[in-house]
């Protein structure tokens, strides 16, 4: 059996790989010809995808899945659990094929990385090499390494030595830090009692001067240089003296504590330190460490990273997609593995560039512009859309004149710097804020909840992006007291919709609810929290609670196994296809972020028709074949709901295009499994 009949039979799980134009063993254009990205050198350093991970049989997969779940630390399960349900490890999590790597070095290459999260192997190769690699069989595409570009303000550092803030009325000492924090309302959750405590933060970038006397006493549970393959991520001998100096200001600003000069939003918090970029030789590193560095902080249980690190050496404006990027894949795996993840929107306002560079483009990521102390955007901050149309930045924080240790000047030195590099980490630091108050949130309620509280002093607020400052300058305390509330289209209490019964045990089958010839969808919720949508044939049993609109429910899936919790839930009722009810058509047409994203095993989907049209709701995959039809008709004007269940779907990315006459949308769902 070839490798390539093995992927028809396997069901292999290939998240979030771009396909633009990717059959088997196909060179990227940036590998071709005498003026591409590579030019006339003799050695690349590219990407190599491929096609399978080298199981013969469901068997093999099963027996390597059940493996790579016992491995997980204790951190690490219990992140996971928040996004998936059933079993804790993917296909993706699994290492890619080592008779494969042999093969592609025996072509003539030399080995820098292997990416599970991309079933990829990192080399380098003669160009005159290349199509002998991509003649493999089993390999699917190869494209180059793209390089790394830390988003500093060309005024960096901005100021030395500056008098410290130091105000009686802090309850910390926060020094000149304590405009950074309060402008964001850290200063109010210091005070509420919030630290950081008991939450693992993770953070890529050049090293760290860990002597520092704000660093000294961080609680640092693992560290890893990957450019010397070793333990240390301060500079060693043979280090450029700079080395360390831009993760130095990133992690203090996120985690450092010296009263009197420095607190971070998360200086309770403890770390995992990841050494990915070299800035002397290969300047500067490829991409390829970076997703080294985010599965590694992902094997460890990490519930957050930070980077300020991005890419955009080869790719094009039209790869700031979502989908093309490799760090943006690896980004939305991990977001996808339970992690929250935060990073830089670049600092290319006034470049040729001109955009967000990757994985700023992420879907599931944080993005993060800078703004100075007066909440006025940065001349230097990225603007978004991204190139499908999104709005980025997410959120910003201060990037002017943050305040930060400073290596270079010493283990006492201190500078004020600029750059989307550091209003980073005081958004990452504020993640893990939330997820001490809140660790049972899942990554994409964290950034629902920053972006539905964030406001902006000069031009715009929350409920109104742009693409300068996203949905706004952070709220922390906001976030942390926010409740998700969905919109409910219609609640029914409803008569007939339960059955008495002499024990109190309810017989309730979903889909027999009818109202006007409509199914309700049903919303589920726990404490207060979504947990499911229906119907997707999970809830059959449950009993009522007397005297309240309340139900216990004993979950029952499709194998008839009990699930022995039970929960206290709310029923909330919705109109499949139904408008909102709220009196007033939309102003404009809009297909909605679905809701939850990533999913297990249903999203609602949610858009607006100003005026009664043709629609048609559709779900693609990647190669852009349709795998389900929610709406082919007309509908009136309204805001609609439609529930998607992708039960019978395989774990993987898939795109939902809206069309209503001459308007088009299209937004990306994440299933996990």
């Amino acid at each position: 059996m070839t490798n390539r009949l093995r992927t028809s039979i396997l069901l292999l799980i290939i998240i979030a790989i771009p396909m633009t134009a990717s059959f088997a063993g196909t060179l990227h254009p940036s590998l071709l010809g005498p003026t591409s990205a590579a030019g006339s050198q003799d050695s690349v350093d590219v990407w190599v995808f491929l096609t399978d991970r080298g199981f013969w049989n469901p068997g093999q997969i099963e027996q390597a899945l059940n493996s790579a779940e016992s491995k997980l630390s204790i951190k690490a399960r219990a992140r996971r659990a928040k996004v998936m349900s059933g079993r804790l490890i993917r296909e993706t999590d699994l290492p890619v094929n080592a008779e494969y790597v042999q093969q592609v070095l025996a072509a003539g290459s030399k080995f820098r990385t292997a990416s599970r999260y991309l079933n990829a192997v990192s080399i380098r190769t003669a160009r005159s090499r290349l199509s002998d690699i991509a003649g493999l069989p089993f390999v699917r595409r190869i494209q180059s390494v793209a390089k790394a570009r830390r988003p500093a303000d060309p005024t960096w550092p901005m100021a030395m030595g500056q008098t410290p803030r130091v105000t009686d009325e802090d309850r910390l000492n926060y020094g000149s830090s304590f405009d950074q924090l309060n402008q964001i309302h850290v200063v109010a959750a210091h005070d509420s009692g919030y630290s950081g405590a008991g939450v693992l933060v993770g953070m890529l970038d050049t090293g760290f001067y860990t002597d520092h006397e704000a660093l000294v006493n961080l609680p640092i549970l693992a560290e890893w240089d990957f450019i010397n393959n070793d333990p240390e991520t301060q500079n060693q001998p043979g280090d450029d003296p700079s080395q360390h100096n831009h993760g130095t200001c990133t992690l203090s600003a996120l985690g450092g504590s010296h009263s009197g000069q420095l607190y971070g939003p998360a200086y309770g918090a403890t770390f995992v330190l990841g050494k990915t970029e070299n800035i002397v030789y290969e300047q500067p590193i490829e991409e390829d460490w970076y997703v080294a560095g985010l599965e590694w902080e992902d094997s460890l249980g990490v519930e957050v990273i930070s980077t300020s690190l991005g890419y955009f050496d080869w790719y094009t404006f039209a790869d700031m997609d979502g989908n093309t990027a490799v760090t943006t894949i690896g980004v939305d795996q991990a977001v996808a593995n339970g992690i929250v993840v935060v990073t830089a929107a670049g600092n290319e306002r006034e470049t040729n560039w001109g955009h967000i560079i990757a994985p700023a483009d992420a879907d599931s990521v944080i993005t993060v512009g800078a703004v100075d102390a007066d909440g006025v955007i940065a001349d230097f901050s990225s603007p978004g859309p991204s190139y499908d149309g999104r709005t980025k930045p997410e959120v910003c924080a201060q990037g002017v004149n943050t305040w930060c240790a400073a290596a270079w000047a010493g283990p006492n030195g201190y500078a004020g710097v600029g750059g989307t590099s550091l209003a980073t980490p005081l958004v990452g630091g504020s993640c893990a804020l939330i997820l001490e108050a809140h660790p049972n949130w899942t990554p994409m309620q964290v950034r629902e909840a920053l972006m539905n509280t964030a406001s902006v002093y000069a031009s715009t607020n929350a409920g109104s992006p742009n693409n300068d400052y996203g949905w706004g300058i952070i709220d922390v305390m906001a976030a942390i007291n926010y409740t998700f509330s969905p919109v409910i289209a219609q609640r029914h209490p409803g008569p007939g919709i339960v059955k008495t019964h002499p024990d109190s045990l309810v017989d309730f089958w979903i889909a027999g609810v009818q109202n006007g010839g409509n199914p309700f969808l049903y919303r589920w919720s726990v404490d207060g929290e979504e947990e499911y949508y229906s119907p997707d044939s999970m809830f059959t049993r449950f009993w009522v609670a007397e005297g309240t609109s309340n139900v216990k429910v004993v979950v029952t899936n499709r194998f008839g196994q009990t699930d022995s919790t039970s929960w206290t839930v709310e029923i909330q009722a919705f109109q499949q296809v139904g408008p909102n009810h709220a009196g007033n058509a939309p102003l404009s047409f809009s297909l909605h972020d679905p809701y939850p994203n990533p999913f297990n095993p249903s999203t609602l989907i949610t858009f607006d028709l100003p005026a009664s049209e043709s629609v048609n709701l559709s779900v693609f995959d990647l190669l852009g074949r349709t795998v389900k039809t929610l709406v082919n008709g007309r509908v009136m004007a309204g805001r609609h709901e439609v529930l998607l269940d992708a039960s019978n779907f395989a774990t993987g990315l898939y795109l939902c295009k809206l069309q209503a006459g001459s308007n088009q949308q299209i937004v990306k769902l994440i299933l996990t499994k």
